[in-house]
């Protein structure tokens, strides 16, 4: 039998060498091809001749103390979502912020337990390269007037302008356009929306990112309800 991980490739930055040789012994035993990086400038000049599947960073790269934060600004400048897990000792809730905000799909606390490491790189790899398994652009229609989800290419669209989402609140808010207005979207289909990624204790949080992302279009948007104890809902204003 083919083994589908050996075709991913992830990039692993961290500064502390025997940290990232653990890690990159760690993933490749799991099939996947890593390369390793100890600094952002090295991680970026390989970018800009091939993107990897997957980033996993360290914040603190040497000197730089917000090298990972640098790095993962300098993804966001490539016309593809390329996905982000940050793993740091630094755990503020500033710092959480900051490392979601600019699009990562996890942040992770150091010491790392490598074992739940590895689960949710095989989860969110599930999740990214299953598009050629889904519906097709053109052949998801969202319920949701005004709102268009482009499933090849994990962006959601607002009004004809496309929201800052990570591709785990794309699976998330698909969910809504799935079932249409005034239709609960219960926390269990949320969760495993995402292949287990996004954690039950945590779909608050994605859920406040994924409304924020659409009153960057509406300041107004109120849409996304709380149904409690159960999950959420799409209600129209009418």
């Amino acid at each position: 039998m083919t083994n589908t991980i050996q075709s991913h490739r992830i990039a692993v930055i961290e500064d502390d060498e025997l940290q990232l040789a653990s890690l990159v012994t760690g993933l490749e035993q799991q099939g996947f091809t890593v390369e390793s990086y100890t600094n952002r400038e090295d991680a970026q000049n390989a970018f800009n001749e091939k993107l990897p599947d997957l980033v996993i960073s360290d914040i603190i790269l040497g000197s730089e103390m917000d090298g990972g934060f640098d790095l993962a600004k300098h993804l966001l400048s490539y016309n593809q979502p390329i996905p982000i897990i940050f793993l740091s000792e630094r755990q503020s809730e500033f710092d959480i912020y900051t490392g979601h905000a600019l699009g990562a799909i996890d942040y992770l606390p150091k010491p790392i337990s490598l074992n739940v490491l590895i689960v949710k790189v095989k989860n969110l790899l599930r999740i990214t390269s299953s598009t050629g398994q889904k519906e097709q652009l053109g052949e998801f229609a969202s319920k949701i007037p005004g709102l268009e989800l482009s499933q090849e290419k994990f962006k959601a669209y607002w009004h004809e302008k496309q929201l800052d989402l990570t591709a785990t609140e794309f699976e998330m808010l698909k969910q809504f356009a799935i079932s249409g207005e005034g239709t609960v979207v219960s926390y269990d289909s949320l969760q495993a929306s995402t292949q287990g990624v996004v954690e039950r204790n945590t779909i608050n949080t994605h859920i406040c990112r994924i409304r924020n992302a659409f009153k960057k279009v509406t300041p107004d948007f109120n849409l996304i309800h709380n149904e409690y104890g159960r999950g959420y809902s799409w209600q129209s204003k009418d």
